[in-house]
C-alpha cells in the first residue's frame, strides 16, 4: 500500500512540474513539448509545409500541413483574429491598433508570432506613410514579418512588393538582412523611381460612340502605359508624391472634305486636361497620349462628335 501512494505522488509531481513550464493558461496549445524538442533555441520562422511533426523545425508542430509554432497566447490569437476582422471590414486603424494588441500579448506570452499574424499587419501598417513616423513604424512591421516567415510565403510576397516600391523613400533594405533591427531605416536620400515600381489604373466608362472601343484599347496598350508611367515619374520629380490622379476628357470631332471623286473624313483623338496647372501629371498626360493617338493612326470613317471624360491614377 505504501508503494502505491508513493507512485501516485511521483506522478502528480510531474504533472505539476509540466503545468509549470508551460506558463499556465493555455500557452502550450499544442500541449507539452519533449525534452528533446527544447534543446537549443527554436526556429523563429514558420509556415514551412509538413507531413508530420518530424518535417517541422524545434517548437513546431504539424497542422494542416503546415508548420505552426507550438507556444501561443489565445488572448493573442483572438485580438489578431479580432484584427483581421476590422481589415475586411475596412476598418486600418482599428485593424492596426488590435494588431499591435495582439504582438504584445505574444511577447507577454514569451511566444512566437505566427507568419499571417506578422504579414498581415505588416500589410495594414505599410498603407500609411505620409510622414517619416509612419514610414518607420510600416518598415518595423515588415522586418517582423520577414523574420517570422519563410521565403514563399503569400503574405510575405505582398509585404515585399509594398517594401520594395518604398525604397525610392530612402528605405536601405539591407537593414532587413541584419541579426537584429536596426534603430532606422530609412537612412538614405529618395532616389528617382523607376517604371517596374509604378503601379497604374485605368478608369475608363463603357460608350457606344463611334471609334471609342478602339481608342480605348490603344489607350491601354503597352506603350500608352509608359507614357503614363513617364509622366509620373516627372511628377514625382516636381512634387516628391507617392500617388498622382488625373481627370481626363477624350475627345473626338471629324468633318468632312470632299476630294472630288471620294470623301475624306478630317479629325484625330484628342486627350485634353481639365485642371489647370500647366506643369504636372495630368499636362504630361494630355499631351503625351494625345501625340501617342496620333501617332497610332486611330481614325473614324465616318462624321462623329463626341467627348468622354476618364480618370488615370499612378502610385508607387
Amino acid at each position: 500500500m505504501k508503494r502505491s501512494m508513493i507512485l501516485v505522488g511521483v506522478l502528480l509531481l510531474g504533472c505539476g512540474q509540466g503545468a509549470s513550464e508551460s506558463g499556465g493558461g493555455n500557452v502550450w496549445a499544442q500541449g507539452p513539448s519533449t525534452a528533446a524538442e527544447d534543446e537549443g533555441p527554436p526556429e523563429t520562422a514558420s509556415g514551412a509545409t509538413c507531413a508530420g511533426n518530424q518535417g517541422c523545425p524545434r517548437g513546431q508542430v504539424c497542422v494542416a500541413e503546415s508548420c505552426r509554432h507550438r507556444r501561443t497566447s489565445v488572448r493573442a490569437e483572438a485580438l489578431a483574429s479580432a484584427a483581421d476582422a476590422q481589415r475586411t471590414a475596412g476598418d486600418s486603424e482599428g485593424a492596426l491598433a488590435s494588431y499591435e494588441e495582439a504582438l504584445s500579448a505574444y511577447a507577454s506570452a514569451e511566444a512566437p508570432v505566427p507568419a499571417d499574424v506578422a504579414c498581415a499587419a505588416a500589410l495594414v501598417a505599410l498603407r500609411y506613410y505620409d510622414t517619416p513616423e509612419e514610414r518607420e513604424r510600416g518598415a518595423r512591421f515588415a522586418d517582423r514579418c520577414f523574420r517570422a516567415s519563410l521565403p514563399g510565403h503569400p503574405q510575405r510576397v505582398e509585404v515585399l512588393r509594398a517594401v520594395g516600391r518604398l525604397r525610392y523613400d530612402g528605405l536601405a533594405l539591407g537593414g532587413f538582412d541584419e541579426a537584429t533591427t536596426p534603430e532606422r531605416f530609412f537612412t538614405q536620400e529618395p532616389s528617382r523611381p523607376t517604371v517596374d515600381a509604378i503601379e497604374l489604373a485605368l478608369s475608363m466608362p463603357d460608350a457606344t460612340e463611334p471609334g471609342y472601343d478602339t481608342v480605348r484599347e490603344t489607350l491601354r496598350s503597352e506603350d500608352a502605359t509608359r507614357i503614363v508611367a513617364d509622366c509620373f515619374i516627372q511628377d514625382w520629380e516636381l512634387r516628391h508624391q507617392r500617388q498622382a490622379r488625373a481627370s481626363l476628357i477624350l475627345k473626338l470631332e471629324t468633318r468632312l472634305r470632299d476630294m472630288g471623286d471620294y470623301d475624306v473624313y478630317e479629325g484625330a483623338f484628342t486627350v485634353e486636361k481639365t485642371a489647370l496647372d500647366v506643369d504636372g501629371f495630368e499636362p504630361c498626360l494630355a499631351a503625351g497620349l494625345t501625340a501617342y493617338l496620333a501617332e497610332s493612326g486611330a481614325r473614324v470613317g465616318r462624321s462623329a462628335r463626341w467627348q468622354v471624360p476618364f480618370e488615370v491614377a499612378a502610385q508607387l
